[in-house]
């Protein structure tokens, strides 16, 4: 398994893929279902979060 940095740069060549980060202290995996225009925050389903991260504050990790 290799891990990429989702980064506002490349997060538009993953959307419909999987990422790994951490909430609450615990590991969770989400599929990115879009990115906004800027590319700084991408949605996801996750509603603890308001299905929404952000890519600039995160350490979020794409699964390839």
């Amino acid at each position: 398994m290799k891990l990429v940095r989702l980064t506002p740069e490349n997060v538009k060549n993953y959307i419909g893929r999987n990422i790994i980060f951490t909430s609450r202290g615990e590991k969770c995996m989400k599929k990115i279902v879009s990115a906004s225009a800027s590319g700084n925050s991408i949605k996801i389903e996750h509603p603890d979060l308001n299905n929404c991260l952000q890519i600039v504050s995160r350490k979020i990790y794409i699964i390839s």
